[in-house]
């Protein structure tokens, strides 16, 4: 993994000159947004001055297809942006960090991961990096799973969508063998309810409720486990201290199963990462900064986790 301490010289040496050309492009695709924007705006004006029932319906079928311009014209933009900077970002934090814009962690290792219940059958992602540091190969990408019902027939018939979660999945390689499931949750029925939280905790579905002996980690999350001394045994007491300093460290929710010998990270988060903008300039050190320390960020999870260090016959 490359030092950061030298991204300045980095930035100078292999980005300024993309990101210039860049500029160019954006103020190129800014005038076009603009353009469908005022059209946009006008067609609603218009649409606004008739009467009738349907008169809204049109007015956000114009703010719709405005929309959709929008993203049209600004689509390579945004794709050179990813191809010609984080891709190169990606190469600096680590020379084996394979970048790819429009992968994604496959649904079927979020499912597998047995950390959302509920049925994940609208799935889609970005931004996916899989590497190797160490002996530790780890993947990850943004995510969106949602659960889509449907109520009513015909043109009666509606879709509502339940959002199961958005954010950051990682999924590694975890450094003990083990054959059981354990899932980490943050404990946010015990914090609002108290005890009756915590018999509520105790009726769950996902397996025995594990009490275990950190008061910091206890006060934090809850774990489920189909092996109480499997769960011991995964959970060590430095372990359960990393996972509570690498929580306070993204200060959000935070999400952990442990199954198939693999640790599944789910880490929840409403900003959309390693994007362009636009109506603002990409020469701008702290924007493309901002991209690769969080990039570092979701990296330095396998040592957060501690997951390089094999225990007795993991290799």
């Amino acid at each position: 993994m490359s030092d950061y301490k030298n991204f300045k010289e980095f930035y100078d040496l292999k980005l300024v000159n993309d990101l210039k050309d860049l500029d160019q492009e954006r103020k190129q695709v800014d005038r076009k947004v603009l353009l469908i924007g005022v059209i946009g705006v006008i067609i609603i004006l218009v649409i606004g001055r008739f009467r009738g029932n349907a008169t809204m319906y049109f007015q956000i079928l114009a703010g719709i297809l405005a929309f959709i311009a929008i993203s049209v014209v600004s689509k390579n933009y945004r794709q050179n942006f990813k191809n010609k900077i984080i891709s190169k970002i990606a190469g600096f934090v680590d020379e084996n960090l394979v970048y790819t814009p429009e992968g994604t962690v496959s649904r079927e290792e979020f499912t597998n991961s047995g950390i959302f219940q509920k049925y994940c059958n609208n799935y889609h992602g970005e931004d996916h990096f899989k590497g190797k540091m160490g002996k530790t190969s780890f993947e990850f990408s943004e995510v969106v799973g949602k659960h889509v019902t449907s109520t009513g027939t015909g043109s009666n018939k509606k879709q509502h969508q339940h959002l199961i979660f958005k954010g950051i999945f990682f999924v590694a390689d975890f450094n003990k063998n083990f054959n059981g499931y354990m899932v980490v949750l943050p404990d946010t029925a015990e914090r609002m309810l108290g005890k009756f939280g915590q018999s509520l905790q105790s009726m769950s579905s996902r397996g025995q409720l594990i009490k275990l002996e950190d008061p910091e980690f206890e006060k934090e999350f809850c774990v489920y486990s189909d092996d109480q001394v499997e769960a011991r045994y995964i959970l060590s007491t430095s372990l359960m201290k990393r996972i509570v300093e690498f929580k306070r460290k993204w200060d959000t929710k935070i999400y952990i199963s442990f199954k198939d010998s693999k640790v599944y990270i789910a880490i929840s988060m409403n900003k959309n990462l390693f994007e362009t903008r636009l109506f603002k300039t990409v020469q701008d050190y702290n924007f493309i900064e901002e991209n690769i320390q969080f990039l570092i960020l979701i990296t330095d999870i396998v040592n957060d986790l501690n997951l390089n260090t094999r225990i007795w016959t993991k290799q």
